[in-house]
């Protein structure tokens, strides 16, 4: 699993490191990748990492999110994805980032606050018993920091690091075999990772 997000993130690289074209006027002094506002689309695959009781502690995270950057450097959009903490899950969130400054290369900071929906259908547990349990999803939250490499006006790379936690819940049906009587029990699980993210933006 490591490795696929190792191979993704030295493909955007490349890419961006591929992409660069000499500035014309270069001795002149002048910057020719100026800010540019509008709407973007930004594909990234994260690494999140933390203890797990569950076995599990390092999942690759897929996202994709559209933007509006505004003149001040403050962004706005949503965006979704695909991941696995503990279940399959599909995250819809909104995002919100600010871009420190307004050169080629820049810091910025992101917050994405939503939901992630379970994938994950009902499934029996037990043969002796009739039961079956329900997986649902959670509150989501994620900020972290970062930094913006433009090579060209459209195109960029973006690396940083960051805080995610996803909550969890599961519904446990249960009945005893030859009896009518059904338990219900509902379990949270909650987890908090540090996240390794890189991405491309094209604007």
């Amino acid at each position: 699993m490591l490795k696929t997000y190792f191979i993704a993130a030295g493909l955007m690289i490349f890419l961006a490191a591929t992409s660069q074209q000499k500035p014309a006027n270069a001795g002149t002094g002048e910057q020719l990748i100026k800010p540019r506002y509008g709407y973007f689309i930004h594909p990234s695959i994260s690494n999140l990492a933390g203890k797990s009781s569950n076995e599990e502690p390092n999942s690759i995270s897929i996202h994709l999110l559209s933007a509006y950057k505004f003149m001040n450097g403050l962004s706005l959009g949503a965006g979704s994805g695909i991941e696995h903490l503990g279940k399959p899950l599909l995250p819809a969130y909104g995002y919100l980032r600010y871009d420190l400054n307004k050169a080629g290369t820049t810091p910025y900071a992101w917050i994405k606050a939503g939901y992630g929906f379970s994938l994950e259908g009902e499934d029996t547990d037990d043969p002796w018993y009739t039961s079956y349990r329900e997986s649902k999803g959670g509150m989501l939250f994620n900020a972290g920091i970062g930094i913006a490499l433009f090579s060209r006006k459209n195109l960029g790379v973006n690396m940083g690091v960051g805080y995610r936690y996803q909550k969890v819940s599961t519904t446990y049906h249960e009945t005893n075999w030859g009896s009518d009587e059904e338990k219900i029990r509902q379990v949270f699980t909650e987890f908090n990772r540090f996240e390794l993210q890189i991405g491309i933006v094209f604007r």
